[in-house]
């Protein structure tokens, strides 16, 4: 097991609490952008509706390596994508930074998409798997909780968290992907959720979709 503190800069707070992720779906448009990147055909996302104390994000994209992992969760704020490193770690294509493994167009540009379930939970762990590989990564995150008014005297470099990283043995060595577990969902992302009047709103513009779009 690792065990390190997070570190972050206080531009990366400064983002995250502006505002872009203060709807709990765009937190997890963000994991699923990720998905997205790591070249997944497939993302579930699992709740236990009504209570949401508990959401999970699965993907079937290329997973981590244990580079890899530690990279992102060191370097908020610094993505290793559209960068050399990104091509060393498996990120990105080999011949073009700019590109999934597969060819997809990135779309994660500054690193934080993984900081921004810090607007639904504090807690989560993150559980990935490279094909061929007979062990899983895992990853525990303990995020510092702050105020909006708190980031306004923080240095230049910022405590965000804990986290541990460790390996265990994986079953299907054939096996890839990534599943975030998010636990103890804040009051306020839960009360969104249970919005009666939301989920009606979604409900008719799934009906009102014309068969074209």
């Amino acid at each position: 097991i690792v065990e390190t503190t997070l570190k972050t800069d206080e531009r990366v707070i400064a983002r995250v609490t502006d505002g872009i992720y203060r709807q709990p779906a765009s937190a997890l448009r963000e994991l699923i952008s990720n998905a997205y990147d790591a070249d997944a055909t497939r993302v579930v996302i699992k709740t236990d509706a009504p209570r949401f104390e508990r959401i999970s994000v699965e993907d079937n994209g290329l997973g981590m390596t244990p580079q890899a992992l530690a990279h992102m969760l060191l370097h908020i704020g610094g993505s290793a994508k559209r960068q050399e490193i990104g091509q060393e770690l498996g990120i990105t294509d080999e011949d073009n930074p700019m590109e999934s493994p597969s060819g997809r167009k990135l779309i994660g540009k500054i690193g934080i998409g993984i900081f921004s379930v810090a607007q639904l939970t504090h807690t989560f762990q993150i559980i990935t798997k490279t094909k061929g590989d007979g062990y899983r990564t895992i990853a525990t995150v303990a995020l510092k909780q702050y105020s909006d008014e708190g980031i306004k005297g923080v240095k230049e470099v910022y405590e965000s968290g804990k986290v541990n990283i460790w390996r265990e043995k994986a079953k299907d060595v054939e096996a890839q992907g990534t599943t975030i577990i998010l636990t103890h969902i804040r009051p306020q992302a839960k009360e969104t959720l249970r919005s009666k009047e939301m989920w009606s709103i979604i409900d008719h513009n799934e009906k009102s979709r014309s068969t074209e779009e």
